[in-house]
């Protein structure tokens, strides 16, 4: 790994000396962008005559965007250089919000919705990978990475929504303040992206296909089953909080579901991944409980702690307890394993939720939501004795030795 004098390349002091904050920065931008107008969905929807079905295409868009370049464009870095892919990845984040702000309508929503998930899908690898290079000196360069990481993008997804729902607090608007203070904030993140180093290209396959090891069905199944609680809570909050007069809220909800999992992280690293899974299966169903009696009743504090608790189980335990055993089963194919991985928990977090809208359609959503519940609690009970079992305990130790 060649050597940089940020000295004499860098005269501004804090990039010469902390580039990486500089890039962890550029991941709190693209996801503060993914979130910041989630709490306005069905203000938008319900302007355009959108049923819920058609609503939900505003969660596949995302899922389109961001699956392909995130799956199958994972090597695009390593073949052009971290700096190049980051800065494209902020420009399409930066361009969705410039998309919503013209036009803050569903239509728009959509197209904004797909760069959003470019910028996710391009930006994540790319950036974790460029914090751990220019963190080469440190010795535990890696982990340090993700940890960063891991604390920037919870701090965006969360805080956008958040922000916004803040905001509408003064009132229903189309086009919030903090679309132009994210938009403002975006272009000073751009231009010191620039500053930075530009290393070397390590080179590699562009392409890199998701890999499967043997005996991560389960464990990537629990990911899917957790995650599509996530998404169809992420979905029907906007909604179900527009109905009863309380969508400034929708934003604080959606923040509890990414920053109650990246909250416990730190404290269950050192539990048994299993343990932590089971953990995960037991509490999703609970809390997608909690989250549609609280919709039915409209009781707030109910779904906030039903929110809560689904964050938990989805970003926390489920997550991290997968993400050890995935990384131990993957061997050498370590980095496509856990592609692997993330690809069914995002295809749980977004099909589900289109789904949810038809059947909503049709149905009701009461209806809807007490099917998904059932389904959600069916197949954690299912895994969860699949955990249990001494033969899958077994056959984990020995693929993982």
């Amino acid at each position: 790994m060649p050597k940089y004098n940020f000295v004499r390349l860098y005269p501004v002091n804090s990039i010469r000396r902390f580039p990486h904050l500089i890039v962890a920065s550029g991941l709190l931008l693209i996801t503060l962008a993914v979130n910041i107008s989630m709490p306005l969905f069905r203000v938008y929807a319900e302007a355009s005559g959108f049923s819920n079905g058609q609503t939900s295409l505003v969660f596949a868009a995302y899922i389109v965007g961001m699956l392909p370049c995130y799956i199958f464009l994972g090597g695009l870095s390593d073949r052009l250089g971290r700096q190049p892919v980051f800065i494209a990845s902020v420009c399409s984040a930066g361009l969705a919000t410039v998309i919503i702000t013209l036009k803050p309508d569903v239509y728009a929503l959509i197209f904004a919705r797909f760069f959003q998930g470019v910028g996710v899908g391009l930006g994540m690898g790319a950036g974790t990978a460029y914090i751990s290079e220019l963190l080469v000196d440190h010795p535990l360069a890696a982990s340090r990475a993700a940890g960063l990481a891991t604390l920037y993008t919870a701090l965006g997804f969360g805080g956008g929504a958040l922000a916004t729902g803040i905001d509408l607090l003064r009132g229903i608007q189309l086009i919030p303040v903090t679309y132009y203070f994210l938009l403002f904030i975006t272009f000073i993140g751009f231009l010191l992206l620039f500053l930075l180093p530009g290393l070397v290209p390590s080179g590699g396959q562009l392409i890199r296909l998701p890999y499967f090891p043997r005996g991560s069905l389960p464990i990537n199944v629990a990911i899917g089953i957790c995650w599509a609680a996530t998404g169809i809570v992420v979905a029907i909050i906007p909604t179900q909080l527009a109905k009863l007069k309380l969508t400034a809220y929708a934003g604080i909800c959606l923040a509890l579901v990414n920053w109650a999992g990246a909250f416990i992280q730190p404290f269950i690293r050192k539990r048994n991944p299993l343990g932590s899974i089971k953990a995960g299966l037991f509490l999703v169903p609970a809390g997608f409980l909690l989250v549609i009696l609280g919709c039915i009743k409209g009781w707030l504090p109910i779904i906030l702690l039903g929110t809560s608790v689904v964050g938990l189980a989805a970003y926390g335990f489920s997550y991290l307890g997968g993400l050890d055993i995935i990384n131990r089963l993957g061997g050498k194919q370590k980095a496509r394993a856990v592609s692997g991985f993330m690809f069914i928990g995002y295809i749980g977090f977004g099909i589900p939720a289109v789904c949810l809208g038809y059947f909503a359609d049709y149905f009701g959503i009461g209806n809807a939501l007490w099917l998904c519940e059932g389904f959600i609690t069916a197949a954690s009970i299912w895994l969860f004795f699949v955990f249990s079992g001494k033969n899958y305990r077994l056959s984990i130790s020995a693929a993982m030795e």
